[in-house]
Parts: structure tokens; C-alpha cells; sequence
């Protein structure tokens, strides 16, 4: 009886265990299927791979756009008025001679007689812009006091009814810096001449060729190129005084505003080289003055080269005045100098296009370049 009831008892405890252990397990089932569940639905989010016939979405990359902006696209270039001059033959009333100028220019031609025959040009649109070129000028005295003596002593009508040793200024110096110093307000109507530098010595034609200053006969201030050969005419002692005179051959002025005027100075030698002396006005000069045929058919044998005699000489000094003066000048007008590297040509531009330029095409003009003396061919402006 006891044995039995052992064993009931062994057995209703095995089948509370066993109860236990079942409740736990589906516990456990239930948590299991819940965290499986949630997996499953992950990877239908994450990694459902497409079927076979379906195409795989297209991944498209934008990429970010660039604009290039070429630094020479809104340059523009106004042309040099040197660069399109129409040049027009003007001849003096008689057939002597002839000289071609641009069509603005207005020529005079000083006939008075054909020992001092000259020839006088400027532009109308700029008079600053002027040139002359005289065979002879005289007389003129060699002191106040020899011109006092002839003002005193000569009738009004002498000489033809004029008395230049009086209408023509006194020169103390006789050279070609002292007659255009002196005798500029008096007889060429400049003023203020000053030498900035000798260009040549003893040109055959022009004696001592000068680059200078002076207030041209319109009032503004000019630089030019220079020429004359002064020379002892007569001595003449009268009272103690020499009251001789001097003459002067070739005289030779090309001018313009310091700010064009290396733009200029191509253009009158070309006007100087267009020169034309007829075989007749030699004729007719040398009965006037048989001393002197001599100059005048040498000048007419080489009239077409005058002008490239002046332009070699110009060119050939380099004068570090004409830089200096140059550069000072475009910083008064605001603008500077640049080189297009593919032409060569120099261009002026507004003041600080090098700082703000970015291309690789123009230059600036080194500070000392001797290009400072070349012609400009135009203007830079932005577009």
C-alpha cells in the first residue's frame, strides 16, 4: 500500500513538471515566431531582389555644370585714327611742287619768292598737330644792337617793301636749339621751346635734328622733331657793331599733342617723303640765287627719302625722355599700354585693365619698353 502510493505521488509530481514544461515551450514558440515575423518583413523592405524579366532601377549621376567665360569675348578694338587716313595730293597755284597729306590737313604754301619757299600743314580736326618745312629763312641779325641799327637806318620799303631785318627776330645763338629758341615767338610762331634731346648731329639736310617742347601757334603744348642749319650770311661792320646776318637752311618742324604725337610722327615723314620739287622750280630758283642750285637739286634728287632719314634718326635714339613722358602722359588721360602677343600691336586701355584682365592674349607694356615710341593702333574698350 505504501509502495503505491509512492508511486502516485512520483507520478502526479512528473505530470506537474511536465505541465510546466509545456506552458514555457509555447512561451517560447510564440516570441520565436513574433522575432521571425519581423525579419521576414526586413528583408521584403531591404533585400527583395528584382525577377529576371524586370529591369534594375537606373542610378543617374548630375554633375555639376561649369561655364567658361573666354576673358577676350567682350574686347573690343576702336581703330587708331592714324590706322584709316585718306591722303589727298595737294599742288601749290604755280605747278612747283606738291605734297600729299590725310584729307583733314589744310596746306599753305609760302611763296613769297622761291629762295624761302615753304610749305605749311596742320589739321583741322587737332591744329596742335602742324608741320613745316622751309627751303631758306633770313635775315635775321646777329644782336639787338645790329637790330636796333637797322631799325633806325632802314626805310620802311626796303627790301621790297618790307624790312625784315627788323620784322624778324635777332638770333644770339646760331645754332639749331638757339633758332627755335629765339627766333620761334618772332618769325615760326611757337613759344617756349625747349630741347629735350639731340637726335642726330650734322644731318646733311637738317643740321642738328632735336626732339623738343614749345606752344604751338594754336596755343597748346606740342612735342615735335626739330631741324635747321643756321649759317653766317654776311658780316657787315657798321659803328662797331656787326650788322651782318644770319641765314637759316632747311628749317623743319613736326608737332602733335605729347599724347598722339608717336602716332603722328609715322605720318608727317610720310608727308615730308611725299615731297615733290619740279625740275622748273630748281630752274627758276637757282636764276633767283645761282649760289645755292646746288642744295636745291641735291633736295630734289632725294625728296622721297627726307622723311625716312628723320624717321631712322627718331627711331634709333630711344630716348628715355619719350618713355617717361609717354607713360606720364597716359596716367593723365587714364589709360595705360598693352601688347597683343599675337600681333605684336600696342593698344592703349582703360587704367587697371591688367589688374582686372585674366586672359593670356594682351600684355601690359613693361615700364621701360621702348615700344613706348611705337605707333598705337587703337583703343581697348570693354563690351
Amino acid at each position: 500500500m505504501k509502495k503505491r502510493l509512492a508511486i502516485l505521488i512520483c507520478l502526479a509530481m512528473l505530470m506537474n513538471l511536465a505541465a510546466a514544461c509545456g506552458s514555457g515551450s509555447k512561451e517560447t514558440t510564440k516570441k520565436k515566431t513574433k522575432k521571425t515575423s519581423k525579419t521576414k518583413v526586413s528583408k521584403v523592405i531591404d533585400d527583395t531582389e528584382p525577377d529576371d524579366d524586370t529591369e534594375p532601377p537606373k542610378t543617374t549621376t548630375e554633375e555639376p555644370t561649369t561655364t567658361t567665360t573666354d576673358p577676350d569675348a567682350n574686347i573690343q578694338i576702336e581703330k587708331a585714327e592714324t590706322e584709316t587716313l585718306n591722303w589727298v595730293e595737294v599742288k601749290d597755284m604755280y605747278g612747283y611742287t606738291s605734297i600729299t597729306v590725310p584729307d583733314t590737313w589744310e596746306v599753305n604754301f609760302v611763296m613769297a619768292d622761291l629762295i624761302g619757299y615753304g610749305i605749311i600743314a596742320s589739321d583741322k580736326t587737332c591744329p596742335d598737330r602742324f608741320f613745316i618745312f622751309q627751303l631758306l629763312a633770313s635775315p635775321f641779325t646777329k644782336s639787338k644792337e645790329a637790330h636796333d641799327f637797322w631799325a633806325q637806318n632802314a626805310s620802311g620799303d626796303y627790301m621790297g617793301g618790307t624790312n625784315d631785318f627788323v620784322n624778324h627776330p635777332y638770333l644770339t645763338n646760331p645754332t639749331t636749339e638757339g633758332f627755335f629758341t629765339d627766333c620761334g615767338p618772332g618769325y615760326l610762331m611757337i613759344y617756349d621751346f625747349e630741347k629735350v634731346a639731340t637726335l642726330e648731329e650734322d644731318n646733311i639736310l637738317f643740321g642738328n635734328v632735336l626732339e623738343g617742347t614749345c606752344t604751338s601757334p594754336n596755343g597748346g603744348k606740342v612735342t615735335g622733331i626739330f631741324g635747321a642749319i643756321p649759317w653766317n650770311n654776311l658780316d657787315y661792320p657798321m659803328y662797331g657793331i656787326d650788322c651782318g646776318f644770319y641765314s637759316v637752311s632747311n628749317v623743319l618742324v613736326m608737332a602733335a599733342p605729347e599724347e598722339d604725337y608717336t602716332n603722328w610722327m609715322p605720318v608727317m615723314t610720310q608727308m615730308l617723303n611725299s615731297i615733290v620739287f619740279t625740275e622748273e622750280f630748281m630752274q627758276e630758283r637757282n636764276r633767283e640765287w645761282q649760289q645755292i642750285i646746288g642744295t636745291s637739286i641735291y633736295l630734289g634728287k632725294i625728296a622721297d627719302q627726307m622723311g625716312d632719314m628723320i624717321m631712322d634718326t627718331w627711331n634709333n635714339s630711344m630716348d628715355s625722355y619719350d618713355i617717361i613722358s609717354q607713360r606720364q602722359s597716359d596716367a593723365t588721360l587714364g589709360r595705360e599700354r598693352v601688347v597683343d602677343t599675337e600681333t605684336g600691336d600696342i593698344y592703349y586701355a582703360p587704367n587697371g585693365f591688367s589688374d582686372d584682365y585674366t586672359g593670356s592674349r594682351f600684355e601690359p607694356l613693361p615700364d621701360n619698353d621702348p615700344r613706348y615710341r611705337d605707333a598705337v593702333s587703337g583703343t581697348i574698350t570693354y563690351g
